[in-house]
């Protein structure tokens, strides 16, 4: 797996997996890669990790509506963008674990509330397609959650609790141990909030829990397994027009995984096996239970010096059972049914670097599902060193969305002849590093035609889910990470997305600026926000969203085990809307301790 670097700091030897399956230096990856270190991850003191993606990666959107937790079903947020890309609810960007993929079974989307930081290692994102080796939902692109564990002999653990405006509570408590070959990490997670909402019940309670176990037989052989739990209870308040007095919203998630990695002179790869699940009850009678579960299975093999033929083989079964009493016939069309869809794909990628300078890849992945057939994906890149520390880089792709158990089965707007969207993303662009590798810059320009996506035209007679959507989105990403010293650092990205249609959650511009400044023991962390031409409607005659935000964070060191912070965000009290009529919480502050032992 990808080592630690430094927080805001990544040299172009940098080593990556995402976009490879192997470990490969960044600057030989044709795809846009944005990595997260453990300590940044550590320092923003984020009890979710989704935010600070936000923060760090340049295209990516995050609907937030609440002081700390998203929901889930309709009018809940947590969708997630990438260069315009997501979908309603959001299955058009993969998050995956370990490289894992996980989405709710029936709806096809990640659930926001279930990734903690503390259970974090490292974020890898590749921007922009990434099907050949992930499959299904990676349109907009993937965001791999590496989970931590315990790294030194003996027992370490760290707490942190802070409590805030509204009634808001956050803590985390996490015990890491290893000795010789066994290592173990469990972390225990609670954060809940009244609500800001005067019209509306909007509170929140999430309590989840984490355990991971791994045994080390040989330096190239290693087994290990996690589990992961989330307990949560959501009020949606309903917009502005239709509040809600009580809209309760329980839904349990949970995760299992094994993975057994080798790692040989000339081949090394994974099997890993995965199974998620998930209850929801919600108050107004809808309930359901899904499951998606599966394996992975890729071997890395060099055949030829500086090449890298990457094999593998993913099998996944996901669906499950949707109740409601409480609709009249006609609308409980698939309801109270099982409903599960098998798919299996096999890919393969060649990397080969010509010379020192020159590397390209190639792959395919011939998918197999059981609803709709057949698919194939091809994809290709290259990544050119033409200086020391100046990498340009180009590559074209194919990503696809397989329809979900929504879309085929479930409600009178089902259609099971649904073909699975395309996506044709395009991207070239360059990273280099100045004064002495303090500065780094990047820029990605891109084009994202999207085909054959799921739309409902309520002018039609019946209704149904047809494959006639279409897009093309176009932009360019760019960001500046400098530091000068353990003192002083800073990352500025900004991204421009021009897309076709109008679609939620895809501001035309996008800025952010985080930084870290220390003095003595004190540090303060600043964070800026510029977002403009913002569509948090699909109506056309609504008007665009601007806003800016300025959030800032302080930090005490009383001694090397505890600090103590402060933070407040929003603090320009902005009034702005990332969803039409679902305001943004005000001015907010927490404090809280952070403890090491």
């Amino acid at each position: 797996m990808a080592q630690e670097n430094d927080s805001l700091v990544i040299s172009l030897e940098e080593a990556v997996v995402t976009g490879t399956r192997i470990e490969r230096q960044k600057r030989k990856v044709a795809a846009s890669i944005s990595t997260i270190s453990r300590e940044t991850i550590a320092r923003s003191g984020e009890l979710n990790i989704l935010p600070l993606i936000a923060y760090q990666v340049p295209g990516f959107f995050l609907n937030d509506r609440s002081l700390t937790g998203y929901g889930v079903g309709p009018g809940s947020g947590g969708n997630i963008s990438i260069r315009g890309i997501s979908g309603t609810p959001n299955n058009r960007v993969l998050v995956l674990i370990d490289g894992q993929p996980q989405y709710m079974g029936i709806f096809a989307h990640p659930i926001a509330d279930a990734y903690n930081a503390s259970d974090i290692e490292r974020v890898e994102v590749q921007r922009g397609a990434a099907s050949i080796l992930y499959g299904s939902n990676a349109m907009g692109g993937a965001i791999n959650l590496i989970t931590r564990k315990a790294t030194k002999e003996g027992w370490q653990g760290a707490a942190n609790m802070g409590y805030g405006s509204f009634g808001t509570f956050q803590g985390t408590v996490n015990a890491a141990y290893k000795q010789d070959k066994f290592h173990s990490m469990l972390s225990l997670n609670k954060n809940s909030t009244n609500g800001f909402r005067a019209d509306a019940d909007d509170s929140f309670d999430n309590t989840s829990a984490y355990l991971k176990l791994g045994y080390t037989f040989s330096p190239s052989l290693a087994l290990s397994g996690d589990v992961q739990f989330s307990d949560a209870i959501y009020y949606q308040p309903g917009s502005t027009d239709a509040p809600q007095e009580e809209d309760r919203r329980e839904y349990l998630r949970g995760r299992a995984a094994v993975s057994l990695t080798n790692d040989w002179e000339n081949v090394s790869g994974a099997l890993l096996l995965f199974h998620n699940f998930g209850t929801h009850e919600f108050q107004t009678g809808f309930s359901s239970k899904d499951q998606n579960q599966g394996l992975t299975f890729f071997q890395n093999i060099s055949l030829l010096p500086k090449q890298v033929i990457t094999v593998g083989i993913d099998y996944k079964r996901f669906g499950g059972k949707a109740f409601n009493e409480t609709l009249p016939p006609p609308a409980r069309t698939g309801l109270g049914e099982q409903h599960l869809i098998n798919e299996t794909d096999l890919y393969i990628q060649v990397q080969q670097d010509l010379g020192e300078r020159l590397s390209l890849n190639a792959g395919v992945r011939k998918v197999q599902n059981s609803q709709y057939g057949g698919k194939v994906l091809p994809g290709f890149g290259l990544a050119f060193q033409a200086a020391k520390n100046v990498t340009f880089k180009a590559s074209s792709s194919k990503a696809f969305r397989s329809p979900s158990v929504v879309d085929l089965f479930l409600f009178p707007t089902s259609n099971e002849m649904l073909q699975p969207e395309e996506l044709w993303n395009h991207e070239a662009g360059f990273q280099a590093l100045f004064m002495d590798r303090k500065l780094e810059i990047e820029v990605m320009a891109f084009l994202a035609k999207g085909d054959n996506l799921i739309q409902v035209n309520p002018i039609n007679t019946p209704p149904i889910g047809r494959n006639t959507g279409s897009f093309s989105n176009n932009g360019i990403e760019s960001q500046i990470r400098f530091r000068s010293s353990e003192l002083w650092q800073f990352v500025l990205n900004y991204a421009y997305v021009n897309a076709s249609e109008n679609v939620l959650f895809a501001p035309t511009h996008n800025l952010n600026f985080q930084g870290d400044f220390s003095i003595n023991k004190f540090t303060i962390s600043p964070f800026f926000q510029l977002i403009g031409g913002l569509r948090n409607s699909l109506q056309e005659s609504a008007e665009n969203e601007n806003y800016a935000l300025l959030n800032l964070k302080g930090m005490y060191q009383i001694n090397p085990k505890i600090s103590a912070y402060i933070s407040g965000k929003n603090l320009l009290d902005e009034a702005y809307q990332l969803e039409n009529g679902f305001p943004m919480p005000g001015v907010n502050f927490m404090t809280g301790i952070h403890l090491k032992f």
